[in-house]
């Protein structure tokens, strides 16, 4: 059995808390300026038409690795809720073991890259005369055991250790963009690109002995609830993907013959850039918010109000700068193929509030052990947004800011009220304990 929570002592509280929280921020700043350093090599390079090439092949890595992101969300939940008092359920067998079980769901999401690939060029997707599926296969698997890896260095408080993994996945994707830019590549480079990062569990694993001992971290569940919760993280995860990173392989699907190639890339790269600032901070402190409502689990849905007014100010904020400075910013960067009205910024950056309160508002469920209720908003959100996506009459741009804002907004209803309901029957919102 591993090692109780209390014989591994970690910088929890105090100074080495607060440097590992800043640790993460830095890392997360950093992460979020190697992305759009990345688009400007790929915007520049392939240009409005071919842009949406390299944009679907990279909302599609991260869409699927969104939904092996469920794996690190409930080895969070696991890990921090037996140290926080609630002991590890008595289990026979085998306990489970964190890599392990990534190595196990690695090898089946890395199964479906590649029977899927047949489907790939009706869905907008490049193979690379196959390659482009082996590199996906391949990044996969190492994304997944990644995910393993962060939720346990997240669920023990190993902040500088996780802002270590975030900074260095961050910069060898920034490396081989770098190196493809400089040879020309058409494609394939970026497509390297997208998943060079996924190799760095195994430095972290080959050089730090408390990543190792973070992976051998007791859980509070047993074999099969973890996989059911697993399960239930990664289906929810699914819509995360879709409406976070692989919504620009549905907008791609959902074109109209009224609207022109090059808005398609201008509108796909705009939503990728108007998001970032909000869904890329939110995705790399997603461990960190998850532990942050386990711990207030007495509070309810009180403890919403003030990460809901975070996110909504911050959305405020940025969607005046999108509309003052968007337009010449993207003309600088891209070039003006690319340029979009201000007002059409300023509107999908509005919209990525939807998203982030979604995700806070999962997270608080998932955190509340709320499986069922994490998977009803998320999935709700998902259809509502494809629904107005095809349904809403006018041009492409504007269908796909109301559809995100107002699918997601639908989805955090659903938890909210869930939530609400939830405290209402079962005041303590004790985490349950079957095996």
């Amino acid at each position: 059995m591993a090692t109780p929570a209390a014989a591994d002592p970690t910088p929890t509280t105090g100074s080495g808390a607060a440097g590992g929280m800043r640790a993460l921020t830095l890392a997360t700043l950093f992460a979020a300026a190697s992305g759009y350093l990345v688009m400007v090599v790929a915007g520049r390079t392939l240009g409005p038409v071919d842009y949406p090439l390299f944009a679907t092949y990279w909302g599609a890595f991260f869409a699927l690795g969104g939904v092996a992101n469920g794996l690190m969300q409930e080895a969070t939940r696991a890990v921090r809720s037996a140290r926080v008092g609630a002991m590890p359920t008595p289990r026979t067998g085998n306990p489970v073991r964190l890599l392990p079980a990534g190595l196990m769901l690695g090898l089946v999401l890395a199964a479906v890259v590649v029977l899927s690939a047949p489907a790939w060029p009706t869905l907008g997707l490049p193979t690379f005369s196959g390659a482009g599926v082996a590199i996906m296969a391949f990044g996969i698997l190492g994304f997944t055991l990644q995910a393993a890896t962060a939720g346990a260095l997240s669920g023990t408080e190993r902040w500088s250790l996780y802002a270590a993994l975030l900074t260095v996945d961050a910069a060898l994707r920034l490396l081989v963009a770098g190196v493809a830019w400089w040879l020309g590549d058409a494609g394939l480079g970026f497509a390297l690109a997208t998943v060079a990062g996924t190799l760095t569990w195994a430095l972290m694993i080959a050089l730090s002995p408390a990543a190792r001992a973070a992976l051998a971290s007791a859980l509070d569940a047993g074999r099969g609830r973890f996989w059911r919760n697993t399960g239930a993280a990664m289906l929810a995860s699914a819509g995360t993907s879709v409406l976070v990173t692989g919504f620009p392989l549905f907008v791609t699907a959902t074109v109209r013959a009224s609207d022109p190639a090059p808005l398609v890339g201008a509108v796909i790269l705009a939503i990728t850039l108007t998001r970032a600032p909000l869904l890329v901070p939110l995705t790399s402190f997603q461990s960190a918010i998850i532990v942050y409502f386990v711990q207030r689990r007495a509070s309810g849905p009180r403890a919403l109000v003030a990460p809901l007014g975070l996110v909504t100010a911050i959305g405020i904020v940025g969607a005046g700068a999108a509309w003052l400075v968007g337009p010449w910013l993207i003309r600088v960067l891209f070039g003006a193929e690319f340029e979009l009205p201000g007002a059409v910024l300023a509107a999908l950056t509005a919209a990525s509030v939807g998203t982030a309160a979604l995700m806070v508002t999962g997270n608080a469920a998932l955190a509340f052990d709320r499986h069922l209720l994490y998977n009803a908003g998320w999935w709700v959100a998902v259809l509502a947004a494809l629904i107005l996506l095809v349904a809403i009459p006018g041009p492409l741009d504007v269908r796909s800011a109301i559809a995100l804002l107002a699918g997601p907004g639908i989805g955090v209803v659903v938890h909210v009220a869930g939530l609400v309901v939830a405290t209402r029957r079962a005041p303590a919102a004790a985490p349950r304990h079957a095996a």
